[in-house]
């Protein structure tokens, strides 16, 4: 896809709403309809899309857009209660099109532009319980400096990126190939164990690269250390097995291999500032906070 005028560009004119959700295993949204772009990302778990009628099981990894005028809903699979991140945005680009009921999955280099919004939505905006789609959002006076431009920013790299991914062909040399693989093998070896005990040793012995190659190569794809990426593996499982209310704090510790439930719940409310039972009396369909 290549053209040489003005009409080449993705200008997001405006952000209308921006959300990172935690459903519980029963939430259903019955639906809605608005004149401007919705983008849901599935960013653990499982969801059922409607899109005019239509049913898509939308799965980790996984993106979805719905048009201007689109009906559409969403509900958790209650086997999988999903993680959510939920941004919608006005945008006249004819390249829009390209995206009209797209469902794709995000390869894990591009994964950053979503974890980047996420990250700048709090700063931006005050996101509060009250009315999760409120529009217009509250912009916050005491944010960071460019959290807003960041977010728009993000999105039209993900929309570039997400096009150039399906439309035009590879041309990454060898070289950024083989660093994209190692990177997408350390996390299929992360989410292997999340369930166990990995270290950052036993990874390299097994792919057969340096402890030093393999932290440089996924911090430089990711963002991320290896063992920042996994305890953010662990702790988001907990909050899947959490919301699934089938479990106590002592096995859900024992599951993903905590030394106790002491050391487990502290390592948690480090993370979410929050302890099991806090996080699960805070999780409903409303919750629009940070990650």
């Amino acid at each position: 896809m290549r053209t040489s005028s003005i009409n080449n560009l993705i200008s997001v004119e405006e952000i209308m709403s921006i959300h990172y959700f935690e459903f519980k295993a029963d939430f259903n949204f019955s639906g809605e309809i608005h004149t401007y772009w919705e983008l849901v990302y599935i960013n653990s778990g499982s969801a059922v899309i409607t899109a005019d009628g239509e049913e898509i099981i939308l799965n980790q990894g996984e993106i979805i857009f719905h048009r201007p005028g689109e009906k559409h809903a969403i509900a958790s699979v209650t086997t999988a209660p999903p993680t959510v991140f939920i941004i919608t945005f006005k945008c006249n680009s004819k390249h829009m099109k390209f995206f009209e009921k797209r469902k794709m999955t995000v390869p894990t280099p591009i994964r950053k532009y979503i974890t980047e919004m996420i990250n700048d939505g709090s700063e931006a905006y005050i996101l509060t319980d009250d009315s999760p789609y409120e529009v217009p959002l509250r912009r916050r006076e005491d944010g960071l400096i460019g959290s807003e431009q960041l977010i728009r920013l993000n999105l039209e790299m993900l929309l570039i990126k997400l096009i150039r991914s399906t439309v035009i062909p590879k041309t990454y040399s060898l070289e950024t190939k083989k660093i994209e693989g190692l990177t997408g093998n350390i996390i299929e070896l992360l989410n292997d164990n999340v369930y166990g005990r990995v270290t950052v040793e036993a990874i390299s012995e097994k792919l057969g690269f340096s402890r030093t190659h393999i932290e440089s190569v996924f911090k430089q794809n990711t963002g991320k250390t290896i063992t920042e990426y996994m305890r953010e593996l662990k702790i988001s499982e907990a909050k899947y097995l959490i919301r699934k209310q089938m479990y106590t704090v002592a096995q859900i510790s024992d599951f993903l291999c905590y030394d106790n439930p002491q050391y487990f719940c502290r390592v948690f409310k480090k993370h979410t500032r929050m302890t099991p039972k806090e996080y699960l009396l805070s999780v409903s369909y409303k919750d629009a906070g940070k990650v």
